[in-house]
């Protein structure tokens, strides 16, 4: 083969002005990346048909973008295998949203919501102790903060709760 390929011939010339991009209008990353979490929970609960959730810093991270709140869509998600939930926030604000959003929620049978205010990272190791959680049930831990309020020793702290049945 002799002739050489240019990967580079039949490119359109370059603009005369440079494109004008608009910002988003919502935050999207984060109502997908709530979504994301909701249906990973889904295949969590189809696996193991039990389990605990705890959020670290479960408050909204946007007023009135409901679908972009991963505590209330995982609250609202189905099956409800999940029964144990602890969502925890240190925004005394966000704190009041997350106890409308327990009272708003259907009574089931066996389920527990424990709204945790204060800092998740001085709060994590006595949540653990205290929580009652088996040994063998499933848990699931978000650690979906705002912008850089989880510390490196909460996740030293959370992998070195359990040995053999590890909080994800």
């Amino acid at each position: 083969m002799n002739a050489q390929l240019n990967l580079f011939a039949n490119l359109p010339p370059p603009l005369d002005k440079p494109m004008q991009f608009k910002a988003a209008q919502r935050p999207i990353w984060t109502e997908d990346k709530a979504k994301l979490i909701e249906r990973y929970l889904y295949y969590f609960v189809m696996i193991t048909k039990h389990g605990a959730y705890i959020d670290g810093f479960a408050g909204p991270q946007y007023a009135g973008k409901d679908d972009a709140w991963a505590a209330k869509l995982v609250l609202g998600s189905k099956p409800a295998f999940l029964r144990n939930f602890w969502l925890c926030e240190i925004k005394t604000k966000k704190v009041a949203m997350m106890e409308a959003l327990k009272a708003s929620q259907p009574l089931i049978k066996t389920r527990t919501i424990e709204i945790v205010p204060g800092d998740f990272n001085r709060n994590v190791a006595g949540l653990l102790a205290s929580s009652g959680i088996a040994d063998k049930t499933a848990t699931f831990c978000l650690l979906d903060q705002h912008t850089f309020e989880c510390e490196w020793q909460t996740l030293v702290t959370l992998s070195r709760h359990r040995t053999d049945y590890k909080v994800e």
